[in-house]
């Protein structure tokens, strides 16, 4: 978890990102197939690649001062998600009923589902599992509901939450995840044979040159990936954390030697699985 999770709350505030690739047309498809609320108000909409998505099958608590669920898998894949606030005179209970009648219906096999005090506290789901303030609300009034089903051989996941905020507001969450690694058509991608350890080596690599052209064509901020090597075993995985944290740092003064202000990137780093390691870029809107 700690090796992805430190972007995942990047990723999750980006409304629009236009990503290449089949995972994200099949994943909006999916999504498609979903009727909005009638008369709702969509809050939030977006489609995008994250990493770390928490799919919860358990209450949310706290323990030690840890928010956390005794069933919980943080994976990558493909986000399709809307956020509904519901019109005046409909309720969080018939959105929710509306929506998982609705995953019934398309085949969803239920996994995990909740409401009430049952939850657990409405500001763990909130803002440690959804990363979406406005579905802080009161405990007496949420639902929670997991599915899943297998579309051309991948497990998707089918996720509602609903709740009434205090001030009486009503909101509907539905999050379309499609599991697994999703593949972005990388154009913009390059291979390091090593990833460079001085400011000076990585000015001379042919990736680096790649990416300051890549600032040179284009005005619109990008996110950079970096992928490591594969790992086959836990302390593998750790070292190479370690190595991809310390060139995210490299990678970051360099750019702003090259007079690349923050505001034009932002740097994620994968524990990949490829034979090298790798750098690739897209445009955030």
């Amino acid at each position: 978890m700690q090796i992805i999770a430190i972007f995942h709350s990047l990723l999750t505030r980006t409304h629009t990102l236009t990503l290449a690739g089949g995972l994200i047309a099949s994943a909006t498809l999916i999504a498609d197939e979903i009727v909005p609320f009638p008369n709702a108000t969509l809050n939030l909409e977006f489609e995008q690649q994250v990493t770390s998505y928490p799919v919860i099958s358990s209450p949310m608590k706290k323990v030690n001062g840890v928010v956390t669920a005794d069933s919980e898998q943080w994976l990558d894949g493909s986000l399709n998600r809307k956020l509904y606030q519901l019109p005046s005179g409909k309720s969080s209970d018939e959105a929710y009923r509306f929506f998982t009648d609705q995953f019934e219906k398309l085949g969803v096999t239920p996994v995990y589902s909740c409401e009430r005090f049952s939850c657990g506290a409405s500001n763990f789901w909130a803002n440690n599992v959804f990363d979406v303030a406005r579905l802080y609300g009161l405990d007496k009034t949420q639902a929670y509901f997991l599915g899943e089903k297998k579309v051309d051989g991948k497990t998707v996941y089918y996720l509602n939450y609903t709740v009434r905020r205090g001030d009486k507001r009503e909101y509907a969450l539905v999050d379309i995840f499609t599991a697994g690694k999703t593949k972005v058509v990388k154009g913009n991608q390059v291979v390091f044979t090593s990833l460079p350890t001085s400011s000076s080596a990585l000015a001379r690599s042919e990736a680096y040159k790649s990416l300051l052209k890549a600032f040179e064509n284009q005005t619109r901020a990008l996110l950079i990936t970096v992928e490591s090597a594969s790992a086959e075993r836990v302390s593998e995985v750790d070292s190479l954390s370690r190595q991809l944290q310390q060139f995210k740092s490299l990678l970051q003064s360099r750019l702003r030697e090259d007079a690349i202000g923050s505001s034009r990137f932002r740097i994620q780093w994968i524990v990949g699985d490829h034979e090298e390691a790798m750098m690739h870029w897209q445009l955030l809107q």
